[in-house]
């Protein structure tokens, strides 16, 4: 990109809307790693750039194009694909027409790794036409409703979700599924008990590999190692516990497979850069916002 400077043009013609994520009837987002999900309708010279985040965007376009830069590639984006401008990475969209789409931020998660450090822009297998008809609904049902986990909100909310999800899935060969799937069963085994006392060589057993083979399949499908893929289950599960109990640091610590809490703060401080009990307080602020 030419500038290495954020810059935002919204111009005030364009419809730029987000959907409200109050906890009483947004839980499905989150339960799906979807931190916010927008409805956009925008005109030249609408234009985003963006240095860094620590989530993932993703863009479905259902009507007009856009073109974008990221990570050295250019392309357009047009009706009927999603693209994904990736964590930590500096990136650029701009409305070439009269451009409408949805915007999904994703948390970093072990679910989303095939987003990271690269380029995701592919067609998507259906029709747009359902998911902006649920965001439209849940916009008008979460702005009517006041009572604590009314469905209607809810069951939109899963449905968004979903579909989202979906559209996010890797096309890929027979043989390269397979083993996806494996590893994926693997890690959902470990992601359902994060405190479990996990050991490289007790994974690599479950996949019928020796270390070495499946530290090298690891690298190949998730460009991070085994350890590397457990300690990001254990501290997502981590912040969680901090964000939505009262549990203490010695309780959290062996939640998520720490038996000293100086261990774990010391891990969770160099994973997200922020003492855990710090952790809490920034996000009890946020959550107090919110509502």
């Amino acid at each position: 990109m030419d500038s290495i400077k954020e810059f935002y043009c919204i111009p005030d013609t364009c419809r730029d809307q987000h959907l409200p994520m109050a906890p009483r009837y947004a839980a499905p987002f989150r339960d799906h790693g979807i931190r916010g999900v927008g409805l956009h309708e925008v005109v030249p010279p609408y234009e985003i750039r963006r240095l860094s985040f620590s989530w993932h965007l993703a863009l479905i376009t259902y009507s007009g194009s856009a073109e974008y830069e990221c990570m050295g590639k250019s392309g357009v984006l047009e009706a009927g694909q999603i693209w994904v401008g990736p964590c930590d990475t500096a990136y650029r969209y701009a409305a070439t027409n009269n451009w409408k789409f949805v915007s999904a931020a994703l948390y970093r998660s072990h679910d989303f790794v095939h987003l990271e450090d690269s380029v995701f822009h592919q067609d998507i297998a259906n029709s747009t036409v359902p998911l902006i008809y649920s965001i439209e609904a849940y916009l008008q049902e979460s702005a009517a409703t006041n009572v604590p986990g009314s469905k209607m909100p809810l069951g939109l909310a899963t449905y968004i979700s979903k579909a989202i999800i979906r559209n996010l899935q890797v096309e890929q060969s027979g043989g390269v599924s397979r083993m996806r799937l494996r590893l994926s069963k693997l890690w959902e085994e470990v992601n359902a008990n994060p405190g479990a006392g996990w050991k490289l060589p007790t994974l690599a057993k479950k996949m019928h590999m020796s270390i070495r083979q499946f530290q090298r399949i690891m690298k190949e499908n998730y460009s991070l190692t085994a350890e590397g893929m457990l300690i990001r289950i254990r501290m997502e599960h981590a912040s969680e516990l901090l964000r939505a109990t009262d549990l203490t640091m010695i309780m959290i610590s062996e939640r998520v497979g720490y038996h000293c809490p100086f261990a774990f703060s010391k891990a969770f401080k160099r994973y997200f850069d922020t003492p855990p009990a710090t952790y809490r307080r920034n996000s009890a602020t946020l959550k107090f916002e919110d509502e």
